[in-house]
């Protein structure tokens, strides 16, 4: 395993499928139309990394479309850990769908010790539009996952 880098960062965009009936995630071989929020939060943050807006950090994007991609957070932890240096793992233009497999995504990411955020539709429709948090939204964030209003 990697000592521990402070100058490098890793920025793990995901989005997440939703479940079947059966419980089971969404998945296709090639999905019809990639998505857009992924295609667009990564092209922010190339340009980001670009810039240099953390300063001297080795910014190092990660994006995983769950519709056509299977997400192994085991491995991506993996991943982080052998690099070395800090990680957030941003679950990314969340539809209310999506939401339960999102939170389940983020168990293993915060039992490993790392932040988890999640963005989109559905939570900036809760914060905007409900008056009062939803359960499913308060239990999630007493596990640790924090939320943002927007895509991500």
């Amino acid at each position: 395993m990697a000592n521990p880098s402070s100058g490098l960062f890793h920025l793990v965009m995901i989005k997440p499928s939703h479940y079947d009936d059966d419980g089971y995630p969404i998945q296709w071989f090639r999905s019809a139309i990639p998505s857009n929020t992924l295609a667009c939060l990564n092209g922010l943050a190339e340009d980001a990394r670009r810039r240099q807006v953390l300063g001297d950090v080795d910014i190092r994007l990660h994006t995983y479309d769950e519709t056509n991609r299977r997400v192994r957070p085991d491995r991506i932890i993996r991943m982080v850990r052998r690099a070395g240096g800090k990680a957030l793992i941003a679950l990314v233009g969340v539809q209310s769908n999506q939401f339960p497999r999102a939170v389940d995504l983020a168990r293993p990411f915060l039992a490993a010790g790392l932040p988890v955020c999640i963005g989109g539709f559905h939570i900036s429709g809760c914060i905007a539009m409900l008056p009062e948090t939803p359960k499913e939204i308060r239990d999630a964030q007493d596990i640790g996952i924090s939320f943002f209003a927007g895509e991500a």
